[in-house]
C-alpha cells in the first residue's frame, strides 16, 4: 500500500460467486481452531445476523408443522430440504459473526461476512463517527452522488463513517471502477468501538482520531 502522489492504495475484495459464498458459509460452521485475529475486532451487521437467526428459528417451527400433514413417503425428503435450509442460515450468521472488522497495526480491514471486504492503511484513517444513512447495495461499492466516496458493509444501512487523509485508491472491480476515497461508510455496533480500537495513536500529526 504504497503512497502515490498523495494518494495511497487500499485493496478490495469484491463479492465472491455462488459455491464460494456456499463454502463460507459451510465453512462457518465448522470450528476454527486455533484461529486468531491479528488486531482488535469491531462486529458488524447486528440487524442482518438477527434477522437470519429469526428466519432459522421461523422455519424450524413451519418444518415441524408441515412435516405433520406430509405422508410419511415424503418426509424424509422435506427433513433434509429443511436441515438444508436451516444449516445454510445459521452458516450465513456465522459467517457474519466469524468475520469481524479488524484494526490491525498497519490496517484497518472492513469485513462482510460474504459479500467481500475493504483494507485500507491505519495511518489513512483519520476520524470515526456516526453517520446514519443508506448506500443501496451489499459488500465493497460505491455511494450514488458522492465520487469520493465508498461503503462497505453487509446490508445497505451503514452507522459509521471514516475519514480519510490521504485519500485511498480502491478498485472496486468492473461493477464500481477505481475511485480515490476520502470517506469509508461501514456498520458497526457502535462508532465508538471504532474510535476505541483506532486509538490516539492513529491520529494525524496535526491532532488525534476520533470525534
Amino acid at each position: 500500500m504504497d503512497a502515490v502522489e498523495g494518494v495511497v492504495r487500499g485493496s478490495v475484495t469484491v463479492r465472491p460467486g455462488k459455491m464460494r459464498v456456499l463454502r463460507i458459509w459451510g465453512g462457518s460452521l465448522v470450528p476454527a481452531a486455533g484461529a486468531r485475529s491479528r488486531g482488535a475486532v469491531v462486529p458488524h451487521s447486528a440487524g442482518l445476523r438477527q434477522t437470519l437467526l429469526g428466519l432459522v428459528v421461523m422455519e424450524l417451527v413451519v418444518a415441524f408443522a408441515v412435516s405433520s400433514m406430509l405422508p410419511p413417503a415424503v418426509r424424509v425428503a422435506h427433513a433434509v430440504l429443511e436441515a438444508v435450509l436451516v444449516l445454510a442460515g445459521l452458516g450465513a450468521a456465522a459467517a457474519l459473526i466469524r468475520s469481524p472488522h479488524e484494526v490491525r497495526e498497519e490496517q484497518v480491514v472492513l469485513r462482510t461476512g460474504f459479500f467481500g471486504e475493504v483494507s485500507v492503511p491505519r495511518s489513512a484513517v483519520r476520524s470515526a463517527g456516526p453517520a446514519l444513512r443508506t448506500v443501496p447495495g451489499r459488500g465493497p461499492r460505491s455511494v450514488p452522488g458522492d465520487p469520493t466516496a465508498v461503503a462497505c458493509s453487509a446490508e445497505p444501512a451503514v452507522d459509521v463513517v471514516l475519514h480519510l487523509r490521504p485519500p485511498v485508491r480502491l478498485d472496486l472491480g468492473p461493477a464500481g471502477g477505481v475511485v480515490t476515497a476520502s470517506t469509508l461508510y461501514t456498520s458497526a455496533v457502535a462508532a465508538a468501538a471504532f474510535r476505541a480500537a483506532l486509538g490516539p495513536a492513529d491520529g494525524p500529526a496535526d491532532g488525534p482520531a476520533g470525534c
